[in-house]
């Protein structure tokens, strides 16, 4: 399983961090969770098209999270090459109703021309999708929020949080993790509802018992120095400070 960090910055326009994406790859299976702006030129610098996603995961439908949706989509109509592949959506309770807004705002020009998109809400479990066992929970941040844990056949997992604050549910999809990514929005002094800091982060990976914790979505003012400082006091794992395009094999 290769998990590469496409984006770990946040709403606010960056040269060096493009907003929220990871892919997944395995067995020749493209997963995507989370698509915000910047996404669709990271994936070209890997060498991978609209073409090539097979199965896209929403953490939420935040304008960071998802918002490359739109030109991924209307580029998928592109002749003489439109995507021919099925495409599969999952997300939280009420992404159907936003996506079709989404499709009726833009007319017909995010509409599939030659495949089928499908679109799957989740609520709290765990499912199959292709090669992954997929554990889907609610985590803190608005009603549609949901994280991750994606388990591979070899064994491995990772834990993604997208947008959260400190709860239960990310604890649990972080349990003894190979890799847990984390949100770490903001310094402790700037704390925001929904959000997490670094001495939340630390703690929430501690009770997790996770093998590696990688922070990502950082706001401008995040000192990454006193981050790693403040995390490291409460989590004695492996810390990793994202950065776009950085890779873990597990």
């Amino acid at each position: 399983m290769k998990v590469t960090i496409l984006g770990s910055g946040t709403a606010v326009p960056s040269l060096e961090r493009n907003s929220s994406g990871v892919l997944i790859q395995e067995r020749g299976i493209n997963t995507l969770v989370d698509f915000g702006y910047g996404t669709l030129k990271q994936l070209l610098h890997l060498g991978i098209t609209y073409h090539d996603i097979d199965r896209i995961f929403f953490t939420h439908n935040h304008p960071d999270h998802m918002c490359d949706l739109i030109p991924f989509l209307f580029g998928a109509r592109y002749r003489p090459s439109p995507r021919k592949k099925d495409l599969e959506i999952v997300a939280g309770p009420g992404f159907q109703e936003f996506l079709d807004k989404l499709m009726s705002a833009f007319k017909h020009w995010l509409a599939p021309t030659e495949y089928q998109l499908s679109i799957t809400e989740i609520d709290e479990g765990s499912k199959k999708f292709g090669c992954h066992q997929v554990t889907f929970k609610k985590v803190q941040h608005i009603e549609m929020s949901r994280g991750y844990r994606f388990e591979s056949l070899a064994g491995k997992s990772v834990a993604l949080s997208g947008d959260t604050d400190y709860c239960q549910g990310m604890i649990e999809l972080g349990r003894r993790a190979d890799l847990m990514i984390l949100e770490c929005a903001f310094p402790d002094e700037d704390k925001v509802a929904g959000h997490l800091v670094p001495s939340l982060a630390g703690k929430l990976a501690k009770e997790a018992d996770c093998k590696t914790l990688c922070l990502t979505h950082f706001y401008p003012p995040c000192d990454l120095d006193a981050m790693r400082e403040t995390v490291s006091a409460l989590y004695a794992g492996e810390l990793v400070l994202a950065h776009d395009l950085m890779q873990f094999e597990l």
